[in-house]
């Protein structure tokens, strides 16, 4: 493809400005005298500076390669171009390929973690996974530092050596990341076929001894009264964690069902809480109602301007709220005889709290949002309204009772 010595021109930046292409003609290269292999190319409307080249070790026969290097936009002058061209050139005479770099690089830009993280949360929402914001962020935040880095480099030894700091620093911090990332990486396997194997295949975490088998039998409970009552009080409705931690002890909502939960999902006009299908743990769309106590917590709640929608904005960013041990740690300081418990305790206490109070199992089961098949069909969505409504209330007067040490409700 290169020019004869009599086809060639000093391309000047005038030059390359006054070129044009011959009528009838789709494509002309104009090559230039002082470096061979370096040209302008016309095609239709557009210029670039190309460069060709044949590899080191390919021979005279075989096709000789083109690699743009940028248009006139791009690139100040034909001199820079030139330099740019000198540098390709010089790369290629030590061996190189630039071409098959570039496009090594491509394929390294789709397929590091980072770019696989953005694939896999196109497919979460695409299954309308409830939680993939949480899952997205967990993920890229422990794996930041390998958000560049190809997924097929990611080595068992030091994703597990990762787990095992995150176990060190927190209890079930761990297996929580593990789990997640044991999904991730099944996506990336068995869908996106990227990787042959998952690197976390065969991952075992050790048994867990007799005393670690006694401690989670006895996690998780339902708090007493008193200590419910303890609860409420430390919970200043002066702060957003504050007030979800009574939405929370009012309604039975999962931590994050409170802390993601819109304006948009509150009816205060027909006191109830509409969760969409897309939001709960369980796929389908829960009925919460609002009692007289649950409606003056919601009264509380400031809009914050840098998220009107939110009920409960973070204080220091105004989305959804975060960051569970160090706000529990802040407001329920255990090394001061604080009470130990957790936010799902507060489900737990719900739950619990409506049998003592004799609402009827089914209808308990209803308010928590566990609507199985056999319960839907038995207890039609319009006719257990008022049954609902009476169970939230029932607790919720029996809430204030405790708080208030008023015997008579």
């Amino acid at each position: 493809m290169p020019a004869r010595e009599q086809d060639r021109i000093r391309l000047t930046d005038a030059r390359v400005r006054a070129a044009e292409l011959p009528e009838g003609k789709k494509d002309l290269f104009l090559w230039d005298e002082d470096l061979r292999g370096f040209a302008l190319r016309l095609r239709g409307k557009v210029k670039s500076y190309i460069v060709v080249y044949r590899p080191q070790g390919t021979g005279r026969t075989a096709n000789p390669k083109k690699l743009k290097l940028g248009t006139p936009e791009t690139i100040p002058n034909v001199k820079e171009a030139r330099n740019l061209a000198r540098a390709i050139l010089g790369r290629v005479a030590a061996g190189a390929d630039p071409i098959e770099e570039r496009k090594e690089e491509k394929r390294k830009s789709t397929v590091a973690v980072g770019a696989m993280l953005d694939r896999y949360e196109a497919q979460l929402k695409r299954r309308q996974h409830v939680k993939r914001k949480d899952v997205l962020s967990l993920l890229r935040r422990r794996l930041s530092p390998m958000l560049r880095k190809d997924i097929s480099e990611l080595k068992g030894w030091e994703l597990a050596r990762l787990i095992e700091k995150l176990d060190n620093e927190a209890e079930g911090r761990g297996k929580e990341f593990r789990v997640r990332l044991n999904a991730f990486l099944n996506f990336c396997t068995f869908d996106a076929r990227v990787i042959d194997a998952n690197p976390l295949a065969g991952y075992r975490r050790g048994r867990d001894t007799r005393a670690e088998r006694i401690a989670k039998a006895g996690t998780g409970r339902a708090l007493s009264d008193s200590e419910l009552a303890s609860v409420w009080l430390a919970a200043s409705p002066g702060t957003a964690f504050g007030r979800l931690v009574r939405f929370l002890i009012l309604t039975g909502c999962r931590r994050n069902e409170g802390a993601q939960l819109q304006w948009e999902m509150v009816d205060l006009s027909n006191a109830r809480i509409d969760l969409p299908a897309t939001f709960t743990k369980q796929g389908r769309g829960h009925a919460v109602f609002v009692a007289p106590a649950l409606g003056e917590v919601l009264s509380q709640c400031t809009p914050d301007s840098r998220g009107l929608e939110w009920v409960f904005p973070a204080p220091r960013t105004g989305g959804p709220m975060s960051g569970w041990t160090q706000l529990m740690k802040r407001y329920y300081r255990r090394d001061e005889g604080g009470i130990v418990f957790t936010l799902h305790d507060l489900r737990r206490t719900f739950r619990t709290g409506l049998s003592r109070l004799g609402v009827d199992r089914e209808i308990a089961e209803l308010a928590l949002g566990h609507a199985r098949g056999d319960l839907e069909a038995r207890y039609n969505k319009d006719e257990c309204e008022a049954e609902l409504r009476e169970a939230f209330d029932i607790w919720a007067r029996h809430v204030i009772k405790e708080v208030t040490h008023d015997p008579s409700g």
